[in-house]
């Protein structure tokens, strides 16, 4: 039942067992093909890990240089193979927004890139009009730097890899949504919607200017937190194939 003045969100999950479950039953699957997941905090470790596997600081999001961000509102994931080689990464971080993901994030995002001294003009200062972005608000994490080594991603690793980061998210933060920033390739390829993504948009933000390895066009993709549970009921009720989907 609904009761005025308060959110129904604030309770919890539906179905937390079965969200841990799922948890378990992708990194037993992960184990299975042979690669070991680990879960950290600590971003000065990940900007040094990342440096080593691409040669390249993290995004400003996840550089603890630039956002200052607590350990209890951040964190990444790596996996490693049988040797014990890192052959992906990924990060997390939780932000609470008051107003909207339209109305937060542009402006949020050229200031981390201004502190790096990096120039990020934006060609409109918000969204499209009645982007999806512009009543996404409350708890919100942000998903990036998720990359596979090109050697293992005929595995589909990237989607068992990051769908087990968004379930870890829900079980740990209970966010209302977590997004994610894609290139048009990976957008038009159907990847963001087997990590769990349900909405993508072309567009949300449109640079006039942008720092190397940035396209101008960018892709918003938005998991609402009810969205993720019902990929969790999903996968639970269906024949083990939707986990390696």
């Amino acid at each position: 039942m609904f009761i005025m003045g308060i959110d129904p969100n604030c309770y919890g999950l539906q179905d937390p067992l079965g969200a841990a479950r799922l948890v378990t039953d992708l990194k037993n699957d992960l184990a299975e093909l042979g690669f070991d997941v680990r879960v950290a905090a600590d971003l000065v470790e990940f900007n040094a890990l990342k440096l080593q596997l691409r040669g390249e600081r993290a995004h400003p999001y996840h550089d603890p240089e630039i956002c200052g961000l607590p350990r209890d509102r951040a964190f990444w994931m790596s996996i490693s193979d049988n040797s014990g080689r890192v052959v992906g990464i990924q990060a997390f971080r939780l932000d609470y927004v008051t107003t909207s993901l339209a109305d937060w994030a542009p402006a949020y995002t050229i200031g981390l890139y201004m502190r790096r001294q990096e120039i990020m003009v934006p060609m409109h200062a918000m969204p499209p009009q009645n982007s999806i972005s512009e009543r996404i608000r409350g708890r919100l994490v942000y998903h990036g730097e998720l990359w596979i080594d090109s050697e293992f991603r005929k595995l589909r690793l990237s989607h068992r890899f990051g769908r087990l980061g968004l379930l870890l998210c829900l079980l740990k933060w209970q966010p209302d949504a977590i997004w994610a920033l894609a290139a048009e390739s990976m957008a038009l390829n159907g990847g963001m919607l087997r990590l769990g993504y349900t909405h993508l948009e072309r567009g949300f933000f449109r640079w006039q200017w942008v720092s190397e390895g940035i396209d101008p066009i960018e892709w918003v993709a938005i998991a609402e937190r009810s969205g993720l549970e019902q990929m969790v009921n999903e996968i639970l009720t269906t024949p083990q194939q939707s986990l390696l989907a």
